[in-house]
């Protein structure tokens, strides 16, 4: 019989997480901890800042806050499994790194934005869920590859091979004298994706109009989302506006590799002009563009910079 003692069983159970928490500034603890008399445990910059260091700040009793090795050892040994193992995230992590690896877990689960539908998974599930389940029309999507997108009420989505994460490009009814407003967004469990992580895009939209001898350009970051909250308002995000007679847009979406935003903000005005063009077409929508005043090249081509 060998010598060697089996290696210890993990155990699972259930304990309250408020005797895990500093009881000055309620934090989760981690090493060093420390302890009155009486067991009253805090965290280390807690204690580097109590001005009373003689007697405990909850009850008072002399002598002071000791190290708890004890207590440090079932922290060190203590895993949490992700609140999103539901939706195949593995990791476990210690106590005092649950919420940070909860804002950043890839495993994260985003929401169906159609009304009255429920579903929430992974990106890739969710991807499946919009194009299978609601039949949303998608097309594949190339980074710095130019797409044309007819004009048309609803969403489309926009997805890599890989299919994490994807673009939702909406097309909303706009108001007078507008047709439409085009929005984008990244649907990312990592809303806040940093661009050391590659996740992090902008986007060009453009439209042309011939009847009016106009083009327009809107570039912006793209804001990322769960849409845990739905759809956001189409003026929190980067849009365009385009005219009532414009059949089809050009999209095109390109990974930041290094911070060159913000650009300037010109879009009011131009927005301004694309008004002024559209109520001079719809206050006169027979009259042909060689019977217009031709505007010069500078005025052809307009480009709209948004945060």
């Amino acid at each position: 019989m060998s010598d060697m003692a089996a290696p210890a069983a993990g155990i699972s159970g259930i304990i309250d997480p408020e005797v895990l928490d500093c009881t000055i500034c309620f934090d989760p603890l981690q090493p060093p901890v420390f302890q009155c008399a009486v067991g009253h445990v805090i965290c280390s910059p807690c204690q580097g800042k109590l001005i009373n260091k003689e007697n405990c700040n909850t009850c008072s009793l002399p002598g002071g806050y000791n190290r708890c090795y004890a207590l440090e050892k079932i922290l060190e040994s203590l895993r949490i499994p992700c609140a999103n193992a539901a939706y195949g995230c593995t990791v476990k992590t210690h106590y005092h790194e649950v919420e940070d690896h909860g804002k950043s877990c890839p495993h994260a689960p985003c929401f169906c934005p159609e009304p009255g539908c429920n579903f929430a998974g992974s990106t890739v599930a969710l991807l499946a869920h919009l194009t299978g389940g609601h039949m949303w029309p998608s097309t594949e999507l190339e980074y710095n590859v130019k797409l044309t997108l007819e004009v048309k009420a609803g969403v489309h989505v926009l997805h890599r091979r890989d299919r994490s994460p994807f673009f939702l490009v909406k097309f909303t009814p706009a108001p007078p004298p507008y047709g439409s407003a085009a929005s984008v967004l990244c649907v990312d469990p990592d809303a806040t994706a940093t661009m050391e992580k590659g996740r992090k895009f902008r986007c060009q939209l453009g439209s042309s109009n011939v009847d009016m001898d106009w083009q327009q350009y809107s570039r912006f970051q793209v804001r990322s989302t769960t849409l845990s909250d739905g759809w956001p308002p189409t003026e929190d995000g980067g849009s365009l506006y385009v005219a009532p007679s414009t059949e089809s847009i050009t999209v095109s979406i390109t990974k930041i590799m290094r911070d060159i935003w913000p650009l300037p903000v010109r879009t009011n005005i131009r927005s301004q002009q694309l008004e002024h063009f559209c109520k001079r077409k719809s206050s006169n929508p027979d009259a042909k563009t060689s019977s217009q005043p031709r505007m010069g090249e500078s005025a052809k081509k307009q480009h709209i910079s948004t945060m």
